[in-house]
Formats: C-alpha cells, sequence, structure tokens
C-alpha cells in the first residue's frame, strides 16, 4: 500500500466522507479511489471555510478536512486556517510538498513553521510508515481538548511511498474530563448565595453536547443566560431565561442582566477580553469553566475554576444543585418577571424596522421577512462579519444547537459563503441562509458557482447598499474625498451568469415572495442569490 492510499483509508475509516480541496495534491487520486468525494473549490480559503463550516455543522461529530497542492496553494490556504483557529474550529489540514530532498530548501515554502503560529499542531510525514503515527496525533488532537485546525504536511514522494507493513489504524476516540468535585461544589454554594446568578455560555457548550445540561441548570438556578458570538444557538433564545448574544452587537437583556448579577458562571467560554464580547463589569464573583487552561485568569481573575469538558461539568453542577437545593420557587418567578420588563421594550423597539416600507430597502425588513418565512428549528442562519453580522445577530432568535453558526473573531469578508456551504452537506437536510454585504460578495463570490457545480443548494440572502459600511469612521477623509467606501455592481447578474437562482430585489412589497422562490429553489437542489438593494443602516444594537 503507498503512502497516499494509506491516508485514504486512514480517513474513511475516521468517517470522512468530503474533503475540500483546490486540485492537485499528492493524495487527490487516492482519495477519489477510496470513494471519498473531493468538493473543489475556486479558491483555497473557500475550501477551508467549507471544511469549517462542515465541522462546525456537525458539531466536531464529523471533521472537515482539506487538502491543496504545495507552494501556492499552500501559501493561499492561510488565511482559512488563521481564521479556523480564532475561532477554534477543528479541521484537518493536508497540503502538499514538493519532496523530502526541498524540505527546508530555499524558496520552498516552509508551510510547517507558517503554520505553527495558526495551529495545534504543524509537521510533516517523514516516511510511510509513520504516516500511522502522525495522523493517529493528528484525530487526537483534534477531537481532545480546545478544538482547532491540525496541519500535515504531505511530501510527494512519500504519497507515492509503500508502507514495509500492512495498515493497522484504529480510528482514534475523544479524551474528556469532568471537572474537579470539590470544585463543583464551590461552585455550586457560590451560584446558589447570589442574588442574581447569570450564565456566559460559549462554544464549548455546542461543541460538547451540553446544551440540555444548560437549560436544566439555568431553570434550577433562575440564572438568565447569556451565550456568546461563538456559542449562539447553544441555549434556545425563545426560552424565558434567554438573554440573547453578547457580541459587539447584544440586546438589551445582556446588558441589562450584565449590570443587574452578581455572580456569572462563565461555561465553554475563554473568557476573553474583546470587541466581540461585552465588558464583564467589576464586583462581580467568577466561577470560570473552561477546557483550555490558558483560559483561566487570563482577563479575569476567577473565584472558582473548572477545567474540564463542558456537558460534563454542567452535569455536575446539575447533580450538586440537586443535592443542595434549587432556587426558590419566588425568586425564579421575579427573576423572569424582570427579563419580561426588558424584553418586552426591546422587541418594540426593532418591530417598525423589521417592518419597514422605505425605499430603498432597510436591511432589517429583509431579516424580519426571511425570520417569517422560516422555522428556525429546521433553518441554519450565518452572517458575513462587519453590518450583516451586527444586524442580524441580536435580532435573530435560534432556537436549536448549530441553528445559528456565529463566528468572528477574525473577520475576514466572504466567510460566510464557504461555511454555508459546509453546513449544508453536514446536515442536507436543513435549509441553510447565509446573509452578507456586497463588499463579502466582490471577495468570494465566484464560488457560487462551486455551490451550482457541487450541487450544494445553499441561499444566499446579499445586502447591497454599495458602500462598505462603517469604514467612514476609520477613514473620513478618504471616504468624503475619493469615495473608497463606495462600490457598485449588479451580483445577481453574476450569480445567474454562474448558474445559480439568482434575483435582484428593489421593493420592500417583493421580499417575502423572493424569499420563496429562492427556498423553493434550494428544494430543487439549486443555489439561490437573492440580491436586496438595501440603504446604510446606522442603528445597530451597539454600545
Amino acid at each position: 500500500m503507498q503512502g497516499g492510499q494509506a491516508i485514504a483509508q486512514i480517513l474513511k475509516s475516521e468517517g470522512i466522507q468530503h474533503v475540500f480541496c483546490f486540485p492537485f495534491t499528492p493524495i487527490l487520486e487516492a482519495l477519489s479511489d477510496a470513494e471519498i468525494r473531493p468538493i473543489v473549490a475556486r479558491q483555497e480559503r473557500v475550501a477551508e471555510n467549507m471544511a469549517d463550516g462542515f465541522s462546525r455543522a456537525s458539531n466536531g461529530q464529523q471533521l472537515g478536512v482539506v487538502t491543496v497542492q504545495q507552494a501556492a496553494g499552500a501559501e493561499n490556504a492561510f488565511a482559512g486556517i488563521a481564521h479556523a483557529w480564532t475561532d477554534s474550529s477543528p479541521l484537518l489540514f493536508l497540503p502538499g510538498h514538493p519532496g523530502r530532498d526541498l524540505l527546508g530548501v530555499p524558496p520552498t515554502f516552509d508551510a510547517i513553521n507558517s503554520f505553527r503560529a495558526v495551529t495545534k499542531w504543524s509537521d510533516w510525514v517523514p516516511s510511510a510508515d509513520a504516516i500511522e503515527q502522525r495522523m493517529r496525533r493528528a484525530f487526537t488532537l483534534l477531537r481532545s481538548g480546545r478544538p482547532g485546525p491540525v496541519m500535515l504536511e504531505i511530501p510527494a514522494d512519500i504519497a507515492q511511498h509503500s508502507l514495509s507493513h500492512p495498515l493497522n489504524y484504529q480510528p482514534v476516540t475523544p479524551a474528556i474530563s469532568s471537572g474537579d468535585p470539590d470544585a463543583i461544589q464551590d461552585a455550586v454554594r457560590l451560584l446558589r448565595g447570589a442574588e442574581r446568578p447569570m450564565i456566559w455560555a460559549g462554544q464549548g457548550v455546542l461543541y460538547a453536547g451540553g446544551s440540555p445540561a444548560l437549560t436544566t441548570l439555568a431553570e434550577q438556578l433562575a440564572a438568565p443566560v447569556m451565550t456568546t458570538l461563538l456559542g449562539k444557538s447553544a441555549f434556545n433564545e425563545t426560552h424565558p431565561l434567554s438573554l440573547g448574544t453578547g457580541a459587539y452587537a447584544s440586546t438589551d437583556m445582556v446588558r441589562d442582566y450584565l449590570r443587574q448579577s452578581d455572580a456569572i458562571l462563565a461555561i465553554g467560554a475563554s473568557l476573553s477580553k474583546t470587541i466581540f464580547a461585552p465588558d464583564l463589569p467589576a464586583g462581580k464573583r467568577i466561577v470560570h469553566a473552561t477546557v483550555d487552561p490558558r483560559d483561566l485568569n487570563k482577563d479575569y481573575q476567577a473565584d472558582v475554576s473548572i477545567l474540564g469538558d463542558a456537558r460534563l461539568i454542567l452535569e455536575q453542577l446539575v447533580a450538586e444543585v440537586r443535592l443542595q437545593g434549587p432556587t426558590d420557587a419566588d425568586q425564579q418567578q421575579r427573576v423572569r418577571d424582570h427579563l419580561d420588563r426588558v424584553r418586552a421594550p426591546w422587541k418594540q423597539r426593532w418591530q417598525p424596522k423589521l417592518t419597514a416600507d422605505e425605499v430603498p430597502i432597510n436591511p432589517y425588513r429583509v431579516i424580519g421577512e426571511l425570520i417569517r418565512a422560516t422555522d428556525p428549528a429546521k433553518t441554519i442562519v450565518t452572517h458575513d462579519s462587519g453590518n450583516p453580522r451586527d444586524q442580524l445577530l441580536p435580532i435573530y432568535e435560534s432556537v436549536v444547537p448549530r441553528g445559528y453558526l456565529g463566528w468572528g473573531h477574525s473577520t475576514q469578508l466572504g466567510f460566510s459563503l464557504g461555511v454555508s456551504m459546509g453546513a449544508k452537506l453536514a446536515q442536507p437536510e436543513k435549509l441553510v441562509v447565509h446573509f452578507l454585504g456586497d463588499a463579502a460578495f466582490g471577495m468570494v463570490g465566484m464560488d457560487i458557482e462551486t455551490a451550482v457545480r457541487e450541487e450544494i443548494p445553499i441561499l444566499t440572502m446579499l445586502l447591497n447598499n454599495s458602500a462598505m459600511g462603517n469604514y467612514e469612521k476609520n477613514i473620513p477623509i478618504s471616504c468624503e474625498r475619493f469615495g473608497t467606501k463606495q462600490l457598485s455592481g449588479n451580483y445577481a447578474e453574476v450569480a445567474r451568469g454562474l448558474g445559480a437562482h439568482a434575483e435582484r430585489v428593489e421593493a420592500p412589497q417583493e421580499i417575502a415572495a423572493a424569499i420563496q422562490r429562492g427556498i423553493n429553489a434550494t428544494r430543487e437542489g439549486r443555489p439561490a442569490v437573492l440580491e436586496f438593494i438595501t440603504r446604510e443602516e446606522p442603528d445597530m444594537a451597539i454600545g
């Protein structure tokens, strides 16, 4: 068995059915022989974004794998791997290399050192007989600890060399651990002793499958739940104890309860200080539970630190609350009444925008019509960076885990196209929708053809305001004098030329019917691009 065949067989034994790529790579033929479907993108970054979305929508149960050619392919691939790194998304990156004789010889691209800063592990396969060991270590890292990408470089000669012994690879099982029992007891005592505890839930809850236990614990403690940008969908946002998402744009409920609370349980979250998370006011007592020890006491000092898997820790906390006693019914009702008083005016504030009749179209009207047209339990929604994220994130209510893919620690424009294609392949029974702006479409729009060619029927909601929103805040003179924020183009025509169902919508009364036609097109197996001509909307839930 040759090295490339061994890699293909190992991937197949690990349940890999798709590999995202831009050919040529040393293992592509072996993958095809093993009946692993290659999904070919127009550019390396989009292939990686697809693998990233596949991993996220699969909740890490299935893993996205990317392979690209040597040199230029690996060079072009940096952005997509960096994005997966900053968002803690597990994917296996298998770039090619021209051969061992050229390892470390300039000007050959040094992928190992270049990608070391944006992967959990960056290495190469030194011989055909080392393939088993290297792949076993790669999958162990992908399935254990904090999620993140792993890179293994495949020299072309190794892919052609034969193993000296039969392949004896066994699939890797995840290694997870529960929290320290003493810390669990201390955490519950702290939370039960608080007058107004709340829960700060991150993406780790999703990867651990901890949403049911999170709901139980919130109800036991009468502790409202805020999800992070990456953690959105870990808690049903129609639940009476939901605060919504806390990010660059946040709900009023998040801001209110961060002020009101006296104790916070941060679970499955890094608790990092960033513009994409709300500030944690001083004076709070903190229980911080995370799978990564590097998170603990990094930006905020915890009163109780717990290291372990989010689901196991949540289940331990639930069991300990049963022993120590849940919050009394009167307190539970007071919390719900308080949230109702904050939530009602919040929803009233945005309702006029969600039904606005102005021309050019208000982007919130597009969001409102999508909400009215879809079942969130059967839909996966994601956003692009910038205005589409900040308008959609606080308004759209997710109800099931991974019904919304929040992202953005890296804000690369155009990520939503690839991530939605990967999500559709992971969950083909779901309607998959992504929102993006015209600037983002300009970066990745040609990969609409990938969705057409590979028969990946996603719904693209393109909010075209002919501008790069909010850029004028940073470059006001350049914008005024040279118009550097202005854009142009008829993107529906581009998408139609690439083979997608495409429409350009300019009137508010046309939005609902266009969305329904787009949904119908996806049901028939065609990707759909709906271009909405919108106004710039400065009113967002920021600050």
